[in-house]
């Protein structure tokens, strides 16, 4: 490939700019020109109001669909969480108060086992 001079690079360079920044003017003038165009303006507002109808109407659709399928809407969802989060915190405490029970349980039949063991009396 053969080398590129300093001058040549920053022609080329520039060529490159000169043609961008003529395509920038003439896009702002014709981005101009059809804002200010009523034909396109109208156009654009209808345009826009009939993707806003289609999206409610998708909406609706959507709506009814998931009525018809009985999906249970967010609050009883959010309900359901509530109560269940509330049942593992109650469930937790049960769970510690059997483990206190059965390591109290536990030791006391240690301490019977031992005692029987020395040969000594069992009165507990």
């Amino acid at each position: 490939m053969p080398e590129i001079s300093k001058d040549e690079e920053s022609c080329y360079f520039s060529y490159f700019k000169k043609l961008y920044e003529s395509w920038e003017r003439s896009m702002s003038k014709a981005i101009g020109v059809w804002f200010n165009n009523p034909i396109f303006t109208h156009s654009t507002e209808k345009a826009i109001e009939k993707s806003v109808e289609f999206k409610d109407y998708i909406y609706d659709i959507m709506d009814r669909t998931l009525k018809h399928r009985f999906i249970p809407p967010m609050y009883d969802i959010d309900k359901l969480v509530k109560s269940l989060d509330e049942l593992e915190v109650k469930l937790n405490e049960v769970e510690e108060k059997i483990n206190k029970i059965q390591s109290t349980k536990k030791s006391t039949t240690e301490r019977k086992k031992r005692v029987q063991k020395k040969g000594g009396r069992n009165d507990e």
